[in-house]
């Protein structure tokens, strides 16, 4: 084999050049990965282990149904993992599913976040499968058991093995070459000419040639040991390289203390060195090198050290920089603390009191425990008062707390620019309000013309996935026949409607496709119910409670349509659409009216069973809380949470609504999670832009206003008419609309 490509050069400082035997064939190398593959198999927890594990501690009938069980987390993987990258890593893929969810009941955020790290974006339904089934395996073992798998490798692995590298031979010395001398080749060069990369040995050598303010032992021993005198020491020498003998310039104690506040500062090396450069400027650069290096022994060799002279002088320099007048002030006298310097105190009081208590009880027990008293350090923190001070000098007395000081709480599902806009320091400080730049007016005598164009649609976020009805379970997809994918909105809301048991409250403009989302609830609790393939149909009640008869009964053809290949049944109980108990028994889902419903879940006696059935309340309309018939809806939120709370059984409320400006209040009654349940999307998500038109009329005689109104509103639904629109003329009287 030929030697590799090196210079002379390299080979000298290396001992690339030994003749080394490199007859070794290619299949020497495959060996070694073969057998470096096994040892990885052997020491790590694979599918066969798994599998094997299976069958030494089951017997052969819950062997047959784990295997089943196996064979849906195998599928699973392979929805996750793909099936393009073979079988190993599908198993691979599957032995991790099974480690993620070995002890989970559901699919959590944590395992999401896991998954989701390892594979990238991942089917949900696929997820839920593999978990399902691992709760199924893991409930035939007990703990001891899964704990004894799952540490079988790390007890295999032990610490032998011997990492890439750990034999390879270095060589630390290189050849001291002159520009004069030929470069050394293969190796060849004098002994005498060799010397070693020891950094302080090197350091020696060069002090040698410079001429510095101090001794070469005071240098050596300021560069070995970082002592109580290193910052007077670098400071004066930055001010004696820097200034020399130019009058005006800082002391030596004035840069001290700013440069210990500094240091002592809970800011960052990287806002340090910029404050440090901004004040020492280009002459400094080593000086900042030096500081940031050993600010942590700066700070605690000046704590802990406070004896030595020069150190006494900065406390000194400090204690004048705080109080410059020593002499008592005559007449009223007004002390202004920051809240640090407060608080400092505060606990220089409270250790004073805890330390003498202490040493009480210690002179009378006739011992020392020493381990209270090294805790309290009155000089330390006598000096954290002078820094407290030092910096309240450049602070602001009535200062306001910034608004970065706490944090503002974010919703995450709240898509709402109005309250965005409330925030800014504009609309705070009282700034006028101007109307969009894309407003068109028209002004004549009989009255003024504003139009609002429609605002621009929502951008995509980095996180908003479309959802595909194809990637669905069973049930969404026989549910969401002849439906390609859900809408945005839909897909924005669908983890949390779809995959979880959370109160819910959807807030989205008239035609988003709230009912979908009602939709995605009702499969989640059916999805809830299924055992082996088979729905348990007399386990659980869904009430959908709309706010009108008509719109009930439009409800109930809807969801007819769309449950009736899973055999869920739907009916309509209002006043006009009796069901006698055994219809009631027999249906799965009921759409109703508030009061109706009220009326039922009164009733103390015979119905108690059907409540006590319901699993989820779905509230259409939910803004009618504000409207007369409000108090009927609350009446039913309340009682369904008493029942919640009494019985501790899982009910879950989902309350939809087209225009609710206080969405944290209703969120709130609703027992509804802001961070994860709450949804506001306003008109930026409408699926039809709306813009709109304002039309005032100048007249203030209110005759000539009324026919001036009839007829600019005459025009318009003309106009609108001859363009092939249609019109919705809403007035608040009937006779008015017969006036044209």
């Amino acid at each position: 084999m030929a030697l590799p490509r090196l210079t002379g050069t390299l080979r000298s400082f290396s001992n690339v050049t030994k003749h080394e035997d490199y007859s070794e064939e290619l299949a020497d190398l495959r060996t070694k990965r073969s057998k470096l593959h096994e040892q990885l198999l052997k020491s790590d927890l694979t599918w066969k282990k798994i599998i094997k594990f299976v069958d030494d501690n089951l017997d052969k009938k819950e062997r047959q149904t784990v295997n089943g069980d196996l064979k849906t987390i195998l599928q699973a993987a392979k929805q996750i993992v793909g099936a393009e990258n073979g079988q190993e890593a599908i198993e691979s893929g599957a032995v991790f599913l099974f480690k993620t969810f070995h002890r989970k009941e559901c699919v959590g955020r944590d395992e999401t976040k896991a998954i989701k790290q390892v594979f990238g974006p991942f089917p949900s339904s696929s997820a839920t499968a593999a978990c399902n089934a691992t709760y199924r395996i893991a409930s035939h073992f007990t703990e001891e058991q899964l704990t004894a798998l799952i540490q079988m490798a790390e007890e295999q692995n032990g610490d032998n093995r011997v990492f890439f590298g750990k034999n390879i031979v270095f060589s630390f010395d290189m050849h001291d070459l002159d520009h004069s001398e030929e470069l050394p080749v293969n190796g060849e060069a004098d002994a005498q000419k060799i010397i070693s990369l020891d950094y302080n040995k090197f350091l020696n050598n060069q002090l040698n040639h410079l001429q510095n303010y101090c001794d070469e032992k005071s240098d050596l021993k300021s560069l070995e040991k970082v002592d109580d005198s290193f910052l007077w020491c670098e400071v004066g020498k930055y001010l004696n390289e820097s200034q020399g003998d130019t009058p005006g310039g800082p002391t030596t104690e004035d840069l001290c203390c700013t440069l210990y506040e500094m240091l002592a500062s809970a800011k960052s090396g990287d806002e340090l060195q910029n404050e440090l450069f901004e004040l020492l400027g280009p002459e400094g650069f080593e000086l900042i090198e030096k500081l940031l290096q050993n600010r942590s022994l700066i700070l605690e060799r000046s704590l802990t050290c406070p004896n030595d002279n020069r150190f006494q002088t900065l406390q000194e320099q400090c204690k004048k920089f705080i109080g410059e007048n020593i002499k008592p002030n005559y007449g009223c006298q007004v002390t202004i603390q920051s809240e640090q310097e407060r608080l400092l105190m505060k606990q220089y009081r409270r250790e004073e009191k805890r330390n003498a208590r202490k040493e009480k009880q210690a002179g009378e027990d006739g011992e020392v425990s020493g381990e209270g008293l090294m805790c309290f350090d009155p000089k330390e923190l006598r000096m954290q008062r002078e820094l407290a001070l030092l910096n309240a000098r450049s602070m602001p007395v009535l200062g306001r707390q910034r608004d970065m000081d706490f944090e503002k709480i974010h919703y995450p599902h709240v898509y709402d620019s109005r309250a965005e806009a409330m925030k800014t320091s504009a609309f705070i400080g009282g700034a006028k309000v101007f109307l969009p730049e894309a407003v068109q007016r028209e002004n004549n005598k009989m009255y003024e013309e504003v139009k609002i164009p429609h605002s621009e649609p929502m951008p995509i976020g980095i996180e908003e996935k479309i959802v595909y009805i194809k990637d669905l379970d069973e049930v969404g997809q026989l549910a969401f026949k002849g439906m390609k994918r859900l809408n945005r909105i839909q897909s924005i809301v669908f983890e949390t409607a779809y995959n979880t048991n959370e109160n819910m409250l959807i807030c989205a403009p008239t035609g988003a496709g709230k009912t979908n989302i009602a939709m995605l609830t009702v499969l989640h609790e059916i999805r809830q119910h299924v055992q082996h393939g088979v729905i348990k149909k007399d386990e659980f009640k869904i009430v959908y409670v709309a706010p009108m008869k008509a719109l009930a009964a439009e409800m109930t053809n809807y969801f007819s349509k769309r449950l009736e290949p899973l055999g869920i049944t739907v009916k309509e109980l209002t006043g006009d659409m009796q069901l006698s108990k055994g219809e009631i028994l027999r249906t799965q889902m009921l759409v109703t009216t508030p009061e109706k419903w009220d009326v039922v879940t009164r009733k103390s006696v015979g119905d108690v069973a059907l409540s006590q059935l319901v699993k989820l309340l779905i509230l259409d309309e939910v803004h009618l809380l504000h409207e007369d018939r409000g108090p009927v809806l609350e009446s039913i939120v309340a009682r369904t949470l008493r029942q919640v709370e009494s019985t501790q059984s899982m009910i879950r409320i989902l309350g939809l609504s087209a225009t609710l400006p206080n969405y944290l209040d209703v969120a709130t009654f609703l027992h509804v999670n802001p961070c994860i349940g709450l949804f506001y999307f306003d008109g930026r998500f409408r699926p039809v832009p709306l813009g709109q038109t304002f039309i005032g009329i100048k007249t203030t005689n209110k005759v000539q206003q009324l026919n001036h109104m009839d007829e600019v509103c005459y025009e318009n639904v003309l106009k609108q008419i001859m363009a092939g629109h249609q019109v919705w003329y809403s007035v608040k009287l009937l006779e008015s609309s017969f006036s044209h």
